[in-house]
C-alpha cells in the first residue's frame, strides 16, 4: 500500500482514549420471515433484503454508531420478503405486498469488556430486551406476529450508555434534507465519481486522506489497540485496494438519508439495498466476486463541501 497510506491511518490506535473505561456496545438480532434495516441513532447497523427462507441470528457492534455517552436510540424497519423473480428477462428481486404472519422480529442489546484475546472479560448488562408483539391466530391458536399483514411496520426505543468517548460525527451537520436536492445530487455524485476514480487509479493516499476522520473516529469508537489498527490496515488494502478490480458505472441511483437528515449516502435502485459504488473482480478459484463500497456523506454547519463522515 501507499507509504503516505499506511501512514496516515497506521498509527490511530495512538491517539484511542479512555481504554480502562471500554465498553463496546453489541446489538444481538434475531430476525424471521422479513426483510429488515436496524438503526441506531438512525444510523444503519445492519440489513437485510432477500427471500425470506429460514431465519438469522447476528451480532453486531454498535459503537461507531454512538457518538457520546446518554440516551440513544434503536429503530427497526420491518418489509416484506423479496422473491427472486425474472422481469423482462432479468432476475430481480421482487417485494411481496405484505409481511408474512410467521415474521418475527428481536433485539438485544447489551455491553462487554474484551480481553486481548478476544474473549468476554466484562459483561455490563443487558440494555434493549425487544420482541415484536405477537398475537393469537384465531384458525391454528398459534402465536403470529401483531403486525402481519401490513406492507411496513417499525419498532423504536430508547436506551442509555456509558460511552466514555465523545465523537464529533454528524452532531454538527446541516439538515441535508432542506436543501435542494438536484443539487445535493449532482455534488454527491461528484465525490462519488472522485471516488470510483481513485479506485481505477489505485490512489490510496488519496482515499485515506478522504476517509482518515472517519478511519479516526472508528478507531476510538472500537478502542483499539496496535493489532487492531494492523487488521484495520490490511482490510483497508484489500478493500479500496483490490486487485483487478473492475468498477461498476454510477448509475441506478437514488439518495437516501440518515443520521436524522444529516448524513446521505446514494443507493441502488435496481437491487435493493446495495450500494451504487462497486466493482467485481476474479478471485484466486476463477469465481466473479462483487466489492461494494458504503459511504455516508454530511455537509458541516458553515460549510458547503461534502465530507465522508461513515
Amino acid at each position: 500500500m501507499d507509504a503516505k497510506a499506511t501512514e496516515k491511518l497506521g498509527n490511530l490506535y495512538k491517539d484511542v482514549e479512555f481504554k480502562e473505561q471500554e465498553i463496546n456496545y453489541h446489538a444481538d438480532i434475531f430476525i424471521g420471515g422479513c426483510n429488515y434495516e436496524v438503526l441506531i441513532n438512525d444510523f444503519p447497523v445492519d440489513s437485510y433484503y432477500g427471500p425470506g427462507n429460514g431465519s438469522m441470528n447476528t451480532s453486531i457492534p454498535i459503537n461507531t454508531a454512538i457518538l457520546n455517552k446518554g440516551e440513544q436510540t434503536w429503530k427497526i424497519r420491518v418489509y416484506p420478503v423479496h422473491d427472486n423473480k425474472e422481469v423482462n428477462g432479468v432476475a430481480t428481486l421482487v417485494p411481496r405486498p405484505v409481511i408474512q404472519d410467521g415474521a418475527r422480529v428481536e433485539i438485544k442489546i447489551e455491553g462487554f469488556k474484551f480481553s486481548d484475546n478476544g474473549d468476554i472479560e466484562k459483561s455490563f448488562g443487558r440494555i434493549v430486551d425487544f420482541k415484536a408483539p405477537t398475537k393469537k391466530d384465531e384458525n391454528s391458536g398459534k402465536n403470529i406476529l401483531a403486525d402481519e399483514g401490513k406492507p411496513y411496520v417499525e419498532y423504536t426505543g430508547k436506551f442509555t450508555t456509558d460511552t466514555p468517548y465523545n465523537l464529533e460525527g454528524w452532531k454538527n451537520g446541516q439538515d441535508l434534507t432542506k436543501l435542494d436536492s438536484s443539487v445535493l445530487q449532482q455534488n454527491l455524485i461528484k465525490e462519488y465519481e472522485k471516488l470510483r476514480q481513485w479506485i481505477k487509479d489505485g490512489n490510496m493516499d488519496a482515499i485515506a486522506n478522504a476517509t482518515s476522520k472517519e478511519k479516526k473516529e472508528y478507531a476510538q469508537a472500537l478502542f483499539f489497540d496496535e493489532k487492531d489498527n494492523k487488521a484495520l490496515v490490511k482490510s483497508f488494502e484489500n478493500g479500496w485496494g483490490q486487485k483487478g478490480l473492475t468498477m461498476y458505472p454510477l448509475e441506478n441511483y437514488k439518495m437516501k438519508f440518515y443520521g436524522d437528515g444529516k448524513l446521505v449516502t446514494l443507493e441502488r435502485t435496481d437491487h435493493v439495498g446495495d450500494p451504487v459504488l462497486a466493482g467485481w473482480y476474479m478471485n484466486d478459484n476463477d469465481q466473479r466476486k462483487m466489492k461494494t463500497f458504503t459511504l455516508y456523506f454530511q455537509i458541516p454547519k458553515g460549510k458547503t463541501d461534502l465530507e465522508i463522515t461513515r
